[in-house]
């Protein structure tokens, strides 16, 4: 019977994945397995009783790696590298190398145990896996991670460099009237054109879209003068597409570390806004940021180009705020109320941003996100109240918008019946046609439709018979003015008997004092919202005590007067509808004023 020695030899001899072998202690290779033959290519009598050294490359013998590997081998026991090493045929694999010191019984070294693996197509995986993961698909530049690894790198050594943000100015032209096809040969001619410039020490990459980064390690103004030239030459250098040769205008904009920002994000948001303040003067070299400047690009054009970023980055955030029943006022529905937690500007309200992203059409999106984020808490919550949603015309003049609302029920499981969209009086009148076949859509899957900011517009009294809408919200301005000692209480009285015979519930916005509250319970209105019942916060699940009034968020008397003009418009209208409407009583609305 072969005794256990033996049997071990022919296992190690029988291996075919790894080289394993023996090394005398001046490094002469001693035995040799199968998996050693077919990695290296040597047969055992080829290389029996020569020098390791010969599987390593002419560098590594000339810097004295071989010697340098027993030498640690012998003194720590163990020795571990990968790194390149040479077949018989003179080829190169990448390798995993192990070396473990081979003792007697008096702790002399007698010997290395060497194990060898070819690691070449893992190594090639692993690096084509961070190739992907740091590069641009289309040109091959760094990408925005890869880029902002560098520019944090650098921070953290505290070196001074400078970045420039790259936008351009005509690519959604070129990309619309030529093609996409068109579009991509840009997008590479440009890379190619700032890849260059990497003899002088800048680092490129591409962001997203049309924008550019590049950035160079600048430790005085001189260098930073350079950086900006050789940026600026790029961008004016020719590129050829669609089969012509020609410049294309760009904007750029640059920021200094730690000069203008010692937080990267804040030093690309300066390179932004300066990269914007050249759009807007038109200029064709780079504009440096300048103290003021951030302040100035808070602006509508500004914030508008982050906020699918922002998205992205959830940077956005929802509070709720309830709404009460004025019968028993419990809680019967929860307002979505979007705010921007700015990473540079800090918390935006809705009026900061929300005319911005109706201009620029990113409210599409940002409605989608609203929609569903307010879906997946309210689904969330032990509290089974409605949650309302605001919707923008162009949300409801976009294709897709039956389908997101769909989804965003599909995926949080909220039933649709908590569901309330609001639509303003003005979107209603200017897209009623769309709003009327869209929202009768909407109700017969279960879905509630408000009429929201009631009063501060000009309806006709057809407008509103035109939709059955479940709630009609009445605006904070028209309360505030109605309830004035030189008032009535005319306008209130009259929207709230339109309300109910529209069979719709009225809710009145705004309130925030008991006064206020007793008045319209007095007077029969069904639900009521204000800082009185509750400011906005975390919602039922969650209670927060939300956050403080803003100027912008309370009445004033002069915003009052378009709703009393409106007000008082439509009780004339009422009362014309309703002396018209005398005679038999079926069907008739019947206004009890004083």
């Amino acid at each position: 019977m072969n005794s256990d020695a033996e049997m071990f030899r022919y296992l190690v001899e029988a291996v075919q994945d790894y080289s394993i072998y023996l090394l005398s202690p001046s490094g002469t290779v001693t035995t040799w397995n199968a998996g050693a033959e077919r990695i290296k290519g040597y047969r055992p009598d080829e290389i029996i009783g020569k020098s390791f050294e010969s599987f390593f490359t002419g560098e590594d013998r000339a810097d004295g790696l071989p010697g340098r590997v027993l030498a640690v081998a012998r003194r720590d026991g163990r020795f571990e590298t990968e790194g390149w090493r040479i077949r018989k045929d003179g080829s190169r694999f990448w390798a995993h190398v192990t070396v473990n010191a081979v003792r007697d019984d008096r702790d002399e070294v007698i010997g290395f145990a060497k194990i060898t693996r070819d690691v070449t197509v893992a190594r090639e995986a692993s690096n084509a896996l961070r190739r992907a993961a740091s590069t641009d698909p289309l040109t091959g530049m760094w990408n925005r991670s890869a880029f902002l690894s560098e520019l944090g790198q650098w921070s953290a050594d505290a070196a001074p460099f400078a970045v420039a943000l790259i936008d351009l100015n005509d690519f959604k032209r070129i990309n619309d009237t030529l093609g996409h096809a068109a579009g991509d040969e840009l997008l590479r001619g440009t890379a190619a054109n700032l890849h260059r410039r990497q003899e002088l020490g800048i680092v490129t990459a591409r962001l997203g879209g049309d924008e550019f980064a590049a950035a160079a390690l600048t430790p005085d103004a001189r260098a930073v003068d350079d950086f900006i030239d050789g940026v600026a030459a790029a961008m004016h250098e020719p590129v050829l597409f669609h089969g012509k040769s020609s410049s294309v205008p760009a904007s750029i904009g640059v920021a200094r570390f730690p000069a203008d920002a010692s937080d990267i994000s804040e030093l690309l948001v300066r390179a932004d806004a300066a990269m914007y303040d050249a759009k807007e003067r038109g200029a064709t070299e780079a504009m440096r940021y300048r103290e003021g400047l951030l302040e100035h690009s808070a602006s509508r054009r500004f914030l508008g180009r982050q906020i699918l970023g922002a998205i992205a980055r959830d940077e956005f955030t929802l509070l709720y705020q309830p709404q009460s029943s004025l019968k028993d006022e419990v809680v019967v529905g929860w307002e979505a109320l979007i705010r921007w937690q700015h990473p540079v500007l800090g918390l935006l309200h809705p009026g900061e941003f929300i005319p911005i992203a109706e201009t620029n059409g990113t409210i599409v999106q940002l409605g989608e996100w609203v929609l569903r984020r307010a879906c997946s808490d309210a689904a969330s919550w032990q509290d089974q109240a409605r949650i309302a949603v605001n919707v923008s015309a162009a949300q409801l003049t976009d294709d897709h918008f039956l389908a997101s609302v769909t989804r965003a029920l599909d995926e949080s499981g909220l039933e649709p019946g908590r569901l309330e969209l609001e639509i303003t009086e003005s979107t209603l009148i200017s897209h009623r046609r769309e709003v009327i076949a869209t929202f009768a859509h909407l109700q017969k899957t279960g879905v509630l439709i408000a009429l929201d900011d009631f009063g501060t517009g000009f309806s006709s009294l057809d407008t509103l018979l035109s939709f059955g809408f479940d709630r009609v919200k009445i605006d904070r301005s028209v309360l505030y003015e109605s309830l004035q000692p030189s008032r009535t209480r005319d306008v209130l009285r009259a929207i709230l008997a339109l309300g109910h015979a529209l069979t719709a519930t009225v809710l009145v916005e705004g309130v925030e004092t008991e006064q206020q509250r007793e008045i319209l319970r007095t007077e029969g209105f069904d639900e009521i919202q204000g800082f009185l019942t509750g400011r906005p916060g975390a919602g039922p699940m969650r209670p927060g005590a939300g956050e403080p009034p803003r100027q912008a968020e309370t009445p004033f008397p002069e915003a009052a007067e378009p709703a009393l003009a409106a007000g008082e418009a439509l009780l004339a209208e009422l009362a014309a509808r309703d002396a018209e409407r005398a005679g038999p009583e079926t069907g008739q609305i019947r206004l009890a004023l004083p």
